[in-house]
């Protein structure tokens, strides 16, 4: 069984840095703002091992979306996708931040963030040498 509970910034990076950066230095997995101190990290444990992260940071939303809070560094372990680990995830960071959020997901994931409540914003755009991703938009509880 899946618990969500809050974790630190260094204990998401091996997922992020496995789901989000392979084959790139495990810093790239490190994100500006991980250790400030209004942001906030996720894991998703299974027999206490970490295999789906989030981290939620202060970060106004561009382009006019309404939202001071994004989510970042969302991951799953391949193994463990589609078994509702991400879902667990986002139910949890809705509860526990309820404001307005926005996030830059990849456009391979777009249905998953539609499917728990989130708005796509805009058109698609290229984050390189990661690919085409689409703001998301959250409007809170």
């Amino acid at each position: 069984m899946i618990a969500v509970r809050r974790v630190s910034a260094a204990d998401v990076v091996d997922v992020r840095h496995a789901v989000l950066r392979p084959g790139r230095p495990r810093e790239t997995a490190l994100f500006a703002g991980d250790e400030d101190a209004d942001t906030r990290h996720w894991g998703a444990l299974l027999d206490d091992r970490i295999v789906g992260v989030v981290s939620v940071m202060a970060a106004p939303a561009p382009d006019g979306i309404d939202a001071d809070w994004q989510l970042r560094g969302m991951a799953v372990l391949s193994e463990l996708q589609g078994a509702h680990v991400g879902a667990a995830l986002v139910r949890t960071v809705h509860a526990e931040v309820a404001a307005p959020m926005w996030c830059n997901a990849r456009a391979a994931v777009e249905g998953f963030y539609a499917r728990q409540g989130w708005r796509a914003v805009g058109e698609l755009f290229e984050i390189p040498p990661i690919g085409p991703h689409r703001r998301m938009w959250w409007p809170g509880a």
